[in-house]
């Protein structure tokens, strides 16, 4: 979950993006697990939801660990962060560069899903 302000907007990496309503110095953590802001869902269970439902938990999740049935998805802005090569924050929620007001907050998904090269390119 964001330990910043956040909104969404049109992202120019894809589609909606996470961006800051803050200025945030280098090394600040901007984000952290709290368990108790996130919902799991059982894979298993997705054909049993509505189409709509189940490809927004889908697209907005991850694998609790890999390979398991456990879907993790946050209850925050954070679910929007968009992937980038050059990420502006990372998987333990330390923003490794100054992000401005305005800008897009973005992660490597590389540091945290091992099946991304199956569907990044």
């Amino acid at each position: 979950m964001f330990l910043i302000d956040t909104y969404l907007d049109k992202s120019k990496i894809h589609g909606i993006g996470v961006f800051s309503k803050e200025n945030i110095k280098k090394g600040k953590r901007i984000k952290e697990v709290r368990p108790e802001f996130e919902i799991e869902f059982n894979k298993e269970n997705l054909p049993k939801m509505p189409l709509a439902l189940s490809k927004f938990i889908d697209t907005h999740a991850y694998e609790r660990c890999l390979g398991s049935n456990t879907l993790v998805m946050g209850i925050d802005n954070e679910k929007y962060l968009n992937h980038s090569k050059n990420p502006s924050v990372n998987d333990d929620g330390i923003a490794l560069k100054n992000i401005n007001i305005g800008d897009e907050i973005t992660i490597d998904y590389r540091d945290f899903d091992d099946s991304i090269q199956a569907w990044l390119i």
